[in-house]
């Protein structure tokens, strides 16, 4: 009889966890699995590329709790709850009135305040024999509070220890996890330097590539269509704080300022107003005709292929699946030295490691646009490595029998 395996997710929104999910639903032997992903809501550019063998099923009204931020809070409990039962206005009332006079708890507090939010979801009403919690935190948090399963497995796609979190909250629904897969080597040292007492839940499971799809997709498509001639930075990536772009923007104004021929472009989607603050340091430098944004696709390949240096910027990250992309299709690439980034780039001999910066970040892209030996050097280590690594099921598949 097949096993019946639950994911939870919030959207299939052009994004990180979005993609690796994907590559990894795709590796299942759906001749063993009967695969229902629960998704906080039914939306995003990605819902297409879902195999037809998983059953997609929304958790409804209160899954907007999901797409909780700073930016929306207000509004988007007045509208989910209070609308419903005004009095729950002085149910959560102390917590807004924490994050007011407590700035420097505010991380914990919000993370309080979504625990108590989470409470009016109802279970999922059908068993099964496995859960994962494959978006990270927040789907973690429901699988262990609202979810009948026999073995729950959660995935870590960040750096537990940057920012920083609350041990005394995530801890305890840790331990409740039969398994904690952590996407790198470094994700996985960080989590359990942290929290040492997890050792021997923790397991690494790369995000699944798939070479021969992405260079497939990479030759159909839209690509860019302005009839640049001069050198194209590509950076995959929501417009978000973790991204960097507030310091990409103005070391990409000094190299301007140089004489140097480029553009950069931005492909992805927006955090809240946070997309607004960043066109307004565009504006603010001057380089509203040469920073441009593309906005999503749920085909970036072909921009891929056709960049000449792939910029990661990032102030923190797990291991970036666009990272890998860009290995993949052999560009030069640049890292900001994020958590895993040494191990993305091994040391650097697959690709430019910079300092988290405005100096760095132009230090860096100096040194790429005027030394094409190195950028020669780097397509020639990438053309010798194999980037297929569909075998990382076979560790999902591990942990199953190990948790029997």
């Amino acid at each position: 009889m097949k096993k019946k395996i639950l994911f939870i997710g919030i959207t299939m929104n052009c994004a990180g966890s979005e993609k690796s999910f994907l590559s990894f639903v795709n590796s299942l032997d759906f001749d063993k699995y009967d695969v229902d992903l629960l998704l906080a809501k039914r939306e995003g550019l990605f819902l297409e590329q879902i195999p037809s063998q998983v059953n997609v099923i929304e958790m409804g009204h209160f899954g907007e709790v999901f797409k909780l931020s700073s930016k929306n809070a207000f509004s988007l409990i007045f509208n989910t709850y209070i609308k419903k039962n005004p009095f729950y206005a002085f149910d959560i009332l102390p917590y807004f009135v924490s994050l007011l006079l407590f700035k420097n708890k505010r991380v914990r507090i919000a993370t309080k305040m979504w625990l108590h939010l989470m409470k009016k979801m109802k279970k999922v009403e059908k068993h099964y024999d496995i859960a994962v919690a494959y978006w990270g935190d927040r789907t973690m948090f429901y699988m262990i509070d609202k979810v009948d399963a026999d073995k729950k497995i959660t995935w870590l796609h960040f750096d537990y220890s940057f920012p920083k979190r609350d041990n005394d909250i995530y801890l305890p629904y840790f331990e409740k996890c039969d398994a904690i897969v952590n996407v790198s080597t470094t994700v996985d040292d960080a989590l359990k330097r942290e929290l040492p007492v997890l050792k021997d839940k923790c397991v690494v499971i790369e995000n699944i590539n798939n070479p021969d799809l992405i260079e497939k997709m990479a030759n159909s498509g839209k690509s860019f269509d302005d009839g640049f001639s001069g050198k194209r930075i590509l950076t995959v990536g929501r417009i978000a704080e973790q991204k960097g772009y507030d310091f990409a923007i103005p070391a990409f104004k000094k190299l301007l300022q140089e004489g140097y021929n480029i553009k950069w472009y931005a492909l992805g989607g927006a955090d809240d107003d946070y997309a607004e603050y960043i066109k307004g340091i565009v504006k603010e430098n001057g380089v509203e005709d040469s920073f441009i944004f593309l906005g999503t696709t749920s085909n970036p390949y072909p921009y891929l292929k056709d960049c000449d240096i792939y910029a990661q910027t990032s102030r923190y990250e797990g291991k970036p699946i666009s990272v890998e992309e860009a290995k993949i299709m052999k560009k030069t690439i640049l890292v900001t030295n994020y958590l895993s980034a040494s191990e993305q780039l091994e040391n650097g001999k697959l690709g430019y490691i910079t300092d988290i910066s405005v100096d760095g970040v132009y230090k860096g892209l100096k040194e790429l646009l005027d030394n094409e030996e190195l950028s020669a050097n780097y397509m020639k280590e990438l053309s010798s490595r194999d980037f297929s690594n569909k075998n990382e099921i076979e560790k999902f598949y591990g942990i199953l029998k190990r948790t029997e």
